[in-house]
């Protein structure tokens, strides 16, 4: 018996050991389960996730350049627990079927080619990889991964994939800049399929059938290998897979992006410093987009700053699209190793942007950046944007969420399994933070219910954290009031930011119905156990409307810090669920940076 599958059939590489228990370890006539599967492909058409991939113009800017860091071959977006719409182009293709009682890793071909219609008029976004395995040769009891047929809990585990997808010429080439490959009813296409390391990955091409194309990839012949597109060579995977997951999902959020213009607005016509010549920083993750604002429709001097290198190219040729490039530079470094003579107009700035706290972009959290940004980077009486910032938290209801760090009362089909709860208990489950991103968004399928209204519990000053010596350590005791009747299990937190801890017109938080947002925003999860639970359950906090329930908030800064990760640390306890252990307080393993 196996379960060593992937998010595609064999990415665990179970065609690699199964053969090896089938023939050494199987008595002669044993039975296999799974007796084999099937790897399927579908072209589909959603809108919602090509946004978070090929951001749209925003506020009149010319952003097409931003797509050539699309990895279109490559990389996958991993998709589970979901309900983001979406229209199938093409009826569910099986491009690799698996027996795995008697195939072997030599029966995985190097590619194939099939050709498909298109069902339907739209254009082709992804392709979208799931998989059914079958318990026997009947192929009567199926299980699989196909969105909509499994719980969230089964989803989160095997979930599926979503491949972004292009035009390409006859030899499977694609362009300069990515084109989308839009399709009428009834067009024949012809999809090439790569199987690396024998079916672990698997990349997928499309181009529109004709005559000239090749006879023998029609026929299943061996094609050339699916190169990535040229504008991809000599590029660090590094930078275009932090491209997909984060830098463009951010690119394309009109949100978060109108937030920040409205913010640099009010910052530039007020001109805390008096200077005749203002000049930007944007240590921020927004792909550049605050500097271009201020540039373009301010003509200020700016200087935007990426952890990567490909992103400062990028942005230096969309400053050139948008005709800022006297303007607006870009840069590739840890802005704490910027020097004044690097700065525009080779002085501090007098308006620095930054992230919002928790942002999931390496090396830009506001905490680590504004100790050094007030020190040396920002004038005297300069505007840090945002200004002011807040951990909210409340508390949810969510048997879903809940199957993600227990087992339901402890047990399954009769099946004593407190063990795992022991082991979640002894892990710290119960006692730190952890942050998710997607399960608390609008698109995702998880059910959930804030039992009382997310309420600030720390604030922060961003214009002048860094400035002056924080305390070690302070306790802090909010009243949380249940709304209504429920089981509390979990405490979650998650950050908004503002223009300022005076003017809270102006809010930025998880809150969006644009996908992006959840991909870039986490939420932060403690999970609770009611007082006199036994070691093996996590049975919830019961609550009634109207309840006053007291939540203590223990804020670690400096030296009372338990990790060396910039900015405060939480840990919080509920009345009336249990008191985290002497052990972890001491240890530190519970405690989570944000």
């Amino acid at each position: 018996v196996t379960e060593t599958f992937g998010t595609m059939l064999l990415g665990e590489g179970a065609i690699n050991f199964v053969p090896d228990a089938r023939d050494r370890l199987m008595k002669p006539g044993g039975t296999i389960i799974p007796a084999g599967g099937c790897q399927y492909a579908t072209l589909v058409e959603i809108p919602d996730f090509a946004s978070t991939v090929s951001p749209a113009a925003c506020s009149g800017f010319n952003l097409t350049r931003l797509r050539v860091l699309q990895d279109t071959l490559y990389w996958k977006a991993s998709v589970g627990a979901d309900k983001t719409q979406f229209t199938r182009l093409s009826e569910r293709v099986c491009i690799l079927e698996v027996d795995l009682r008697q195939g072997t890793k030599d029966t995985i071909p190097l590619n194939r080619t099939f050709g498909l219609p298109a069902i339907r008029p739209g254009t082709v976004h992804a392709v979208l990889f799931d998989w059914d395995i079958w318990v026997d040769a009947e192929r009567k009891d199926i299980l699989s991964t196909a969105p909509g047929s499994r719980n969230f809990a089964g989803d989160v585990a095997w979930g599926w994939l979503l491949q972004i997808q292009e035009e390409v010429d006859e030899r499977w080439q694609g362009s300069s800049l990515p084109k989308p490959l839009m399709v009428k009813q009834g067009d024949r296409l012809d999809m090439g399929v790569e199987y690396l390391a024998r079916g672990i990955s698997i990349h997928v091409r499309l181009r529109h059938s004709s005559a000239t194309n090749s006879k023998s990839d029609l026929e299943g012949g061996v094609l050339p290998s699916l190169m990535a597109p040229s504008r991809m060579h000599g590029v660090n995977r590094g930078d275009l897979l932090e491209a997909s997951e984060y830098y463009l999902p951010v690119a394309g959020d009109q949100g978060r992006q109108a937030f920040y213009q409205t913010l640099l607005d009010t910052a530039i016509v007020r001109n805390a410093t008096m200077s005749s010549e203002q000049t930007v920083l944007d240590c921020s993750g927004n792909a550049g987009l605050p500097a271009l604002f201020a540039s373009k429709q301010h003509g200020l001097h700016t200087l935007a700053m990426t952890r990567r290198n490909e992103f400062a190219r990028v942005l230096r040729q969309v400053a050139v699209d948008n005709g800022v490039e006297q303007l607006m530079e870009a840069y590739a470094a840890d802005p704490r190793d910027l020097i004044e003579i690097l700065l525009p107009l080779e002085k501090r700035a007098d308006i620095v942007v930054v992230d919002p706290p928790g942002t999931p972009l390496h090396g830009l959290s506001p905490f680590a950046l504004l100790p050094v940004i007030h020190e040396r980077l920002l004038k005297e009486g300069g505007q840090v944007v945002p200004g002011g910032a807040c951990f909210e938290v409340g508390l949810v209801e969510s048997h879903d969420l809940a199957q993600m760090f227990s087992v339901p009362h402890g047990r399954w089909e009769g099946i004593d399994l407190t063990v795992w709860n022991e082991e979640a208990r002894r892990q710290g489950v119960l006692e730190r933070l952890v942050p998710y991103t997607k399960w608390f968004g609008s698109h995702s399928s998880m059910k959930f219910k804030w039992l009382s209204e997310p309420r600030c519990v720390y604030e922060v000053d961003l214009s002048s954290y860094g400035r002056q010596v924080l305390p070690a350590e302070i306790e802090l005791a909010q009243s949380v009031v249940a709304s209504s009747d429920g089981q509390v299990h979990a405490v979650v937190g998650r950050w908004v930011v503002w223009e300022s801890l005076d003017n809270r017109d102006s809010r930025l938080d998880s809150e969006s119905d644009y996908l992006g947002r959840a991909l870039t925003w986490p939420h932060y999860v403690q999970a609770v156990a009611a007082v006199g639970t036994e070691s093996g359950v996590l049975d919830p906090v019961q609550v009634r409307a109207g309840q006053r329930l007291r939540l203590s908030v223990v804020v670690r800064q400096g030296k009372g810090k338990r990790t060396g990760a910039a900015g405060p640390e939480f840990s919080m306890h509920l009345d009336g669920s249990v008191a985290p252990t002497a052990r972890n307080q001491d240890e530190g393993s519970a405690r989570q940076d944000l």
